[in-house]
């Protein structure tokens, strides 16, 4: 397969593999663009030695390697009350920003966090919560002061006590937080779980801040990571509109099936090409 510079492929379809073997087998197959999940075996990035370091290092400089990073989602709650959290998902974030930095990742990718136990006001924690997260950010952006790498929060999959579903709340955060350094990376599967049409509408309401896609399919139920085109998610509707709104930032094939992976490589090819 010749791989486009235009996508990045997320190693969530290889979490079973050790990352050095990851990368090693994206390389090999002409990957140009890398995200590394920083979660289940690859989480082992943030405690790789010096050594291993310049090694990913060197390979993607050898070979032409545009990389980004998902910070560990285990273990990292930016919407924490607990001060002990706080400092722990703090120096979790941090951490991986710096490895961020010395690959040249334009951004990381970061989940908002969890709601508290035991809310009496849901709505009313909720905006608690998000103040909270602007300031966990804040206090992230000054220790990082003179990087260059982008805090992206990511739209989750409604599940039960996540933060960060609806685009309003990741809306008011960016604003809030009101720094060229945090932005949006969009989940259309997670959005489309939100409900009919909701997907193409929070885009549209975040595409200002919005600077990476991730990409799969699912059929509204299950964040199924499915191959593109194989589910219900309005694939070609996103795809109109963010050539209409001329979105230049990356696009991620985040996939669960490596099969899937190139799949769906296929698919964003023919539609592309349909469009030239």
């Amino acid at each position: 397969m010749s791989a486009s510079r235009d996508y990045f492929v997320s190693t969530y379809a290889w979490i079973e593999k050790p990352l050095r073997e990851t990368v090693v087998e994206l390389v090999d197959g002409g990957w140009k663009a890398v995200e590394i999940m920083c979660e289940g075996r690859h989480g082992e990035l943030l405690d790789w030695s010096e050594e291993r370091m310049a090694w990913l290092k060197q390979i993607g400089q050898d070979n032409g390697i545009s990389w980004s990073l998902h910070a560990p989602i285990t273990g990292c709650n930016p919407a924490s009350s607990d001060t002990e959290t706080i400092l722990a998902s703090a120096a979790l974030l941090q951490r991986t920003m710096r490895i961020a930095e010395e690959l040249g990742c334009a951004y990381v990718v970061v989940h908002p966090g969890e709601r508290e136990e035991n809310l009496d006001d849901p709505y009313e924690n909720d905006n608690e919560a998000a103040n909270r997260v602007v300031s966990f950010l804040q206090k992230v952006l000054k220790a990082t002061e003179g990087y260059e790498v982008i805090i992206a929060l990511e739209n989750v999959p409604p599940y039960p006590g996540l933060l960060g579903v609806e685009a309003s709340f990741l809306k008011h955060v960016v604003q809030k937080v009101d720094s060229p350094r945090v932005r949006i990376v969009f989940d259309v599967g997670h959005a489309h779980l939100t409900g009919k049409g909701q997907c193409l509408m929070s885009l549209q309401y975040l595409l200002p801040y919005v600077i990476s896609l991730h990409l799969s399919d699912n059929k509204g139920e299950k964040d199924d990571h499915l191959q593109l085109g194989a589910g219900t998610v309005p694939l070609e509707g996103v795809l109109t509109l963010i050539r209409k709104f001329q979105y230049s930032g990356s696009w991620v094939l985040e996939l669960r099936a490596v099969p899937d992976v190139f799949a769906s490589f296929e698919w964003l090819e023919l539609r592309r090409a349909g469009n030239n």
